[in-house]
């Protein structure tokens, strides 16, 4: 018996002191490679539009609205979690309206015709690191200042993008997913290295609807356990590097909503206050939490989402 507690005692103390190493950095800091001329990035685009193949449902695939030429400005956006660049279609053609080249990349894994696939169980920070690195490289070829948007995940994409590339001018962060709701604060490094070594679980949105969710009908109805680890561990990596220096981007614009069911706002908060220690200034607006909007503040179809009031302050902090 003393044996069996013995041996008990050590792999309670064993996980605890596995739980508390610091998540790993390795493959997450960026690799700048920006295209300069409009005519390659318009070639490497048609590579990166040539991988949403047949499995793709056609309104998830890779968008661009160019004016025909380099533009003074042009604008990434990162959709979010579950999503795909249909998401980001209206405010996307706002921007582009208003001057802007506009490059809306599907992120990796999402935007399957099949809506129960399981790609996203596949999920790793490394590969959505490597995927920011790229869109923004592109970026570089559509314009003379680069601005990148996202939201939820993609809001993480962008933060991590606010730290970590200096020819990124502005980053419009939109509900970041930097920790959850559920589990906030100093429990995510332990959510995030739990959800990556632990067997990979699907939830729901919707447990009662599940497949029946409402909303945007190109949107999986379900998310990997997987998927989110990844996030959270760029997002983590963003918070800690917020508390140590200053951002690399030049502007950051950071929207939360109150009351948010799926993100930490609290981390989103304490990465703002980190940076504006560091001296720079961060646009922020928080929609009330008696607004009852959705997490996801930019997709018109979305339940909740109220483009009639969120889409105004959107446009504004995206800029000109």
């Amino acid at each position: 018996m003393r044996r069996l507690l013995g041996l008990a005692l050590a792999a309670v103390i064993g996980i605890v002191v596995w739980l508390s190493i610091p998540l790993s950095r390795s493959g997450l800091t960026a690799d700048p490679r920006p295209v300069a001329d409009y005519a390659e990035a318009l070639r490497r685009i048609d590579g990166l539009r040539a991988e949403d193949g047949a499995a793709i449902a056609p309104e998830c695939r890779t968008r661009l609205f160019t004016h025909g030429a380099r533009a003074a400005r042009v604008v990434v956006m990162f959709h979010g979690l579950t999503n795909c660049p249909a998401q980001f279609d209206s405010l996307g053609r706002i921007a582009f309206a208003r001057g802007a080249n506009v490059l809306i990349p599907r992120l990796p894994r999402h935007g399957w015709a099949d809506r129960m696939t399981d790609q996203l169980a596949r999920s790793d920070a490394g590969e959505l690191r490597t995927f920011a690195d790229r869109a923004i490289d592109l970026a570089h070829g559509l314009g003379d200042s680069v601005t990148v948007v996202g939201l939820s995940v993609g809001g993480t994409l962008a933060a991590w993008a606010a730290e970590q590339r200096p020819d990124v001018d502005r980053a419009v962060l939109i509900a970041p997913m930097l920790g959850v709701a559920r589990a906030p604060g100093a429990w995510t490094p332990i959510v995030s290295r739990l959800a990556g070594a632990l067997p990979n679980l699907f939830v729901w949105w919707d447990d009662a609807r599940r497949r029946a969710l409402l909303g945007p009908k190109h949107v999986y109805p379900r998310f990997a356990t997987r998927v989110v680890a990844a996030t959270l561990r760029l997002g983590w990596m963003v918070v800690e590097d917020a508390a140590r220096r200053p951002p690399a981007c030049r502007t950051i614009a950071v929207v939360t909503v109150g009351g948010d069911p799926a993100v930490d706002n609290g981390l989103c908060d304490r990465a703002i206050d980190g940076w504006r220690r560091s001296g720079r200034a961060v646009e922020t607006y928080r929609f009330p939490a008696r607004l009852d909007l959705s997490h996801d503040i930019v997709d018109p179809e979305q339940v909740k989402g109220n483009p009639a009031l969120t889409y105004p302050v959107l446009v504004r902090l995206i800029g000109p």
